[in-house]
């Protein structure tokens, strides 16, 4: 990676693990070799400080920003935010994470989190499943009851698509708006609705297979409701 930087404005063909153990923080271009301009301030620069920026015509650009709010706020259909990340282990949609072991165990399936009170106002119990809807789509998981996150918001982790986990997919839930000044898509908030699948009619309510027994015990070892 280092190589296919050379010469670019992020060069850091200079950087070794060794400079970084030995001096800390290294600010970038840094090539090898070095030049004149980039050794000496290579620990204390300061970018921008002759006022050329990296635009076309060289000049800063601000842009100023006042909150729009969600671009799909919870309503009475849908009343619960979901958000969606990462877990500590888990890479992405765990195309080499998925197949080691250890991180298996640490995070063997996906989970819907979910604040106690919220799970006490629906009757649903940690361990139970549910069935997660949005105006896109549909998740099947299990239900973890964590202090973790406050009343109104849930949480999915976005490792599991098709291969690993069957209807788990976060994504079949959230909408494509993006900001429209930076083009990110607002992939951490959408409104949801949980039904308990044991609430289902017969015919939707097919469970999944078992909870793998390390994600089992993480749910029945949650917080109970205060």
């Amino acid at each position: 990676f280092a190589a296919i930087t050379g010469g670019q404005p992020c060069d850091i063909t200079g950087v070794s693990h060794d400079r970084l153990a030995a001096h800390g923080p290294i600010q970038w271009p840094c090539p090898d070799p070095e030049t004149a301009e980039t050794a000496a301030t290579k620990y204390d620069k300061r970018l921008y400080t002759k006022g050329i920026f990296a635009t076309p015509d060289r000049r800063a650009r601000f842009a100023a920003l006042h909150s729009n709010g969600l671009a799909e706020p919870p309503d009475d259909q849908y009343p619960f935010v979901l958000t969606t990340g990462r877990l500590y282990g888990h890479w992405h949609t765990q195309t080499r994470t998925g197949r080691i072991e250890k991180i298996q165990k640490m995070h063997p399936a996906p989970f819907l989190e979910m604040n106690p009170r919220d799970a006490q106002r629906l009757e649903v119990q940690g361990g139970e499943w549910v069935e997660v809807r949005s105006p896109r789509g549909m998740a099947r998981l299990p239900v973890l009851v964590t202090q973790n996150i406050r009343r109104g918001s849930l949480f999915v982790p976005m490792h599991w698509g098709s291969l690993w986990a069957d209807d788990a997919e976060c994504n079949a839930l959230t909408h494509p708006t993006a900001c429209p000044i930076s083009g990110q898509p607002e992939l951490k908030a959408c409104a949801v609705q949980v039904v308990p699948l044991n609430r289902l009619t017969p015919d939707q309510s097919a469970l999944p297979e078992a909870l793998p027994q390390a994600l089992e015990s993480s749910i029945l070892s949650a917080a109970p409701t205060p």
